[in-house]
């Protein structure tokens, strides 16, 4: 008995021992959509008892262009990693939540942006290019998510080149600066023509590899189930796919991250590498001659420099 205490002492050192900072437990009632109302901060509960093993800080990369790929799962330099992001936002009432969620951990995301959030001189418009601009201040990547999240292989050139480029203008005018990132509404880039349009102007496109399915499901514990059985299809973990404006995954959040706590406090204690949150620059990689999920291979690309 003496030594099966002596091996546990042991192992909750070596767990300590990695911890970067105490685990900041949130653990809220559900949200209600009145609740979001007001954009402000919620308090994170501390629960000493858990433990969070961090990775170190990458570098944020600024120019994630030219012709490269983000496919969604962990390069093979990095046993397990979980990189987060956030589609369909800014969103006022829900988005800054998530900004005080991430910072409390020290976690960097990426942010796809539509564009009709952000265009409009009224009190909501405006309110949400002060959210975008405070996601860029924090040290997130954003992303361009189109105008009006439509399917771009369904357009005509002169609505597919609007789609892109007036959500790239407004991102600009907000942050004073482009982005290089690209996420097709749907994941979806399967025509010769949408494939071109987004390199020649120096996008990288960004897939997924973990869909917590909170698009589909509006409800807290479907987002917590969704994420635990895309870890289960995906036990490397790699790009997680959720939502800024749906107040069931923002309130999932603070859970998904409890839930990768404890898996790294079960892989440590049994000589395993950890998931380590990264950003989607440790994914980035040439395109190659392949291109993934059906995308064709683009004809030209663009390689000038913004």
């Amino acid at each position: 008995m003496r030594d099966a205490r002596y091996s546990t002492a042991l192992a909750a050192a070596a767990v300590s021992a990695l911890l970067a900072i105490p685990f900041a437990r949130a653990n809220p009632a559900p949200l209600r959509p009145r609740a979001l109302a007001s954009a402000t901060p919620v308090r994170a509960v501390t629960a000493p008892a858990r433990a969070v093993v961090r990775a170190a800080p990458r570098p944020v990369v600024r120019e994630l262009g030219h012709g490269q790929l983000i496919e969604g799962r962990c390069p093979p330099s990095i046993p397990r990693c979980i990189a987060l992001t956030f589609d369909d936002g800014p969103e006022y009432r829900s988005t800054p939540r998530v900004l005080d969620l991430l910072d409390a951990r020290g976690i960097k995301a990426t942010f796809f942006v539509v564009g009709h959030r952000i265009d409009g001189d009224d009190p909501y418009h405006t309110a949400n290019r002060a959210v975008l601009r405070d996601i860029a201040r924090r040290g997130h990547l954003i992303g361009n998510h189109t105008f009006h999240h439509v399917e771009l292989d369904r357009l005509r050139d002169n609505a597919l080149a609007d789609e892109i480029d007036r959500t790239e203008s407004l991102i600009r005018q907000s942050i004073g600066r482009r982005s290089w990132l690209l996420r097709a509404p749907f994941g979806a880039l399967l025509r010769q023509r949408t494939v071109d349009a987004v390199f020649s102007r120096g996008y990288t496109p960004v897939y997924w590899e973990l869909d917590t399915r909170d698009w589909a499901t509006p409800s807290v514990q479907g987002v917590i189930d969704g994420f635990r059985q895309a870890l289960l299809e995906s036990p490397r973990g790699g790009v997680v796919l959720l939502h800024d404006t749906h107040w069931w995954s923002v309130a999932a959040l603070p859970h998904i991250l409890a839930i990768l706590d404890r898996r790294n406090a079960d892989l440590i204690a049994h000589g395993e590498a950890p998931y380590r949150f990264v950003n989607l620059d440790a994914l980035y990689r040439p395109l190659g001659d392949e291109a993934p999920r059906g995308m064709p291979l683009p004809r030209r690309r663009h390689h000038g420099a913004d």
